[in-house]
């Protein structure tokens, strides 16, 4: 059994979007052979949003340490934190489509989509929708429009990619909706400021672990915060806080090379004992048994 490679691979726009003039976004349909082997794609991460969705197929989507069984139709959602891998029982067809941010610059209504409605989500991340035929007829024609357009494009491509790409996702919006209470048809003010906090956490985790910190910038009391992250997560702002921390210590001892002090220093922990012992407290296990488990486990695919 071999051992992965040290560190996980993080893919670009420049590696993996075409040459043309629509540099913020790529979309291709795709149909595997038969004959084709099913290569396995080893676990990496990409710098961009990545939009999956399997219209014929099965298999198995692991996203950051949670294995999703999939079958066609469905769509994944990953956003650039995410480290993913998926092992496929056999051909599958569907479409990939990929998108960073700055697509949105063309239009202002769509700017903090992302952020408004927590499409990708990184706490309490919904990465799969299964879909029926209904859901099926409908993100298919958008698909088409926005393929239709990428591969003739004109001067006014980006733009209309980027209108498509907003009703594609306010329906997989409703989508989620439907499957789950935390997403609200009409976000009310205190839902707002608890997706901000998400936010927050996800660009500062490293540098703020204290409930304070964050409620400083929300200008809003620690109660009040907590308050608010108990009604829309059911858990503490520390607990948020900590399970970010504790996702991303679990993916640099998984496919990092780096040592736990280094970890350590790069999640904002001064003292390499004191992160060891947040890690143990919380995991069951020291990072270095995490790190044991994990490699005698990986496999090189």
């Amino acid at each position: 059994m071999t051992k992965q490679s040290a560190s996980i691979p993080i893919y670009t726009e420049a590696e993996s979007f075409n040459k043309t003039g629509l540099r913020d976004f790529y979309i291709a349909s795709y149909q595997d052979r038969q004959d084709a082997g099913l290569k396995r794609v080893a676990p990496h991460r990409h710098t961009y949003f990545e939009i999956i969705w399997i219209t014929q197929g099965s298999g198995t989507h692991t996203i950051d340490f949670n294995d999703y069984a999939f079958k066609g139709p469905c769509l994944f959602l990953l956003q650039p934190s995410h480290i993913h891998q998926i092992v496929k029982d056999g051909p599958t067809k569907g479409y990939v489509l990929k998108f960073n941010e700055s697509l949105f610059s063309v239009d202002a209504g769509i700017e903090n989509l992302l952020l408004k409605y927590g499409i990708f989500d990184n706490i309490n991340v919904q990465p799969v929708l299964h879909l029926n035929q209904g859901a099926v007829l409908l993100l298919d024609d958008l698909m088409q429009k926005m393929l239709l357009e990428y591969k003739n494009p004109s001067d006014l491509s980006t733009v209309i990619i980027a209108s498509y790409l907003k009703i594609f996702l306010l329906q997989v919006y409703k989508l989620k909706d439907s499957h789950q209470q935390e997403l609200l048809p009409r976000p009310e003010p205190r839902y707002l400021i608890y997706r901000t906090f998400k936010m927050l956490v996800e660009q500062q985790y490293r540098q703020h672990h204290t409930v304070q910190l964050y409620a400083d910038e929300l200008a809003i009391t620690p109660r009040s915060l907590n308050e608010i992250t108990h009604k829309y997560a059911g858990k503490t702002v520390s607990d948020l806080i900590k399970e970010r921390l504790l996702l991303e210590a679990k993916r640099l001892l998984h496919h990092g090379q780096f040592s736990v002090k280094e970890i350590a220093a790069q999640l904002g922990f001064d003292d390499a004992a004191y992160f060891t012992r947040f890690f143990t407290k919380n995991e069951g296990m020291s990072p270095q048994s995490f790190r044991s488990i994990k490699n005698a486990s990986a496999v090189d695919l």
